[in-house]
């Protein structure tokens, strides 16, 4: 059975969307997946990033290609997804117009400082992204109860911030890895749809 590649795709200046990445990659890495997590160049802020969110690589046009998955996770800034995750998105347009992303899955993820403050469309936005690419979308749904412990957004999971860090770690920790683990299987199972492209080995 092949391993699932998925690429986690973050913007974060203070480092809440890299801890939520970290925890996503654990979940995914728990999954039985191969992983990389990818920060976007902050274009909005970029002298507010603290070194927290500086740790991973920047995503590019490789990284892309090299995955069988997505997840986007962005803040809400007022009521939007990030101008730098969408900045990247726009940089890699037109390897999506020839195809380079058909069929490949996608999920999104959310954060803001306030309750109702954006964060489903936030994750619609991203969901447009994905579906605009051709890829596979995999929402949490509200078919899970453990997904609505968390705030029973059926589009993307999202998390509301106390004081600026993802709040009740192991919460947290069991919606990811019921989610992503779902992903995770989703990734494997539709793979081989798109041959040798970018699929597992």
């Amino acid at each position: 059975m092949s391993t699932p590649r998925i690429l986690i795709v973050f913007s974060s200046l203070f480092g809440a969307n890299s801890s939520l990445g970290a925890l996503a990659q654990s979940a995914l890495t728990d999954a039985g997946a191969e992983v990389r997590i990818r920060r976007v160049r902050e274009v909005a802020l970029p002298s507010d990033v603290q070194p927290a969110a500086q740790n991973q690589p920047l995503a590019d046009a490789d990284d892309l290609a090299w995955a069988d998955g997505f997840v986007f996770t962005s803040p809400s800034h007022t009521g939007l997804l990030s101008a730098s995750i969408k900045a990247f998105i726009d940089e890699h347009h037109d390897a999506a117009v020839a195809g380079h992303y058909f069929n490949k899955t996608f999920t999104a993820m959310a954060t803001a400082a306030f309750a109702h403050s954006g964060q489903e469309r936030v994750v619609d936005d991203l969901n447009a992204v994905g579906a605009s690419w051709g890829c596979i979308l995999v929402p949490p749904s509200t078919a899970s109860a453990t997904m609505n412990k968390l705030d029973g957004n059926p589009y993307g999971l999202s998390f509301v911030l106390n004081h600026g860090q993802i709040p009740d770690p192991a919460i947290a920790r069991e919606v990811l890895n019921e989610h992503l683990g779902r992903f995770a299987a989703i990734t494997r199972a539709v793979a081989p749809l798109r041959g040798r492209d970018g699929a597992s080995d």
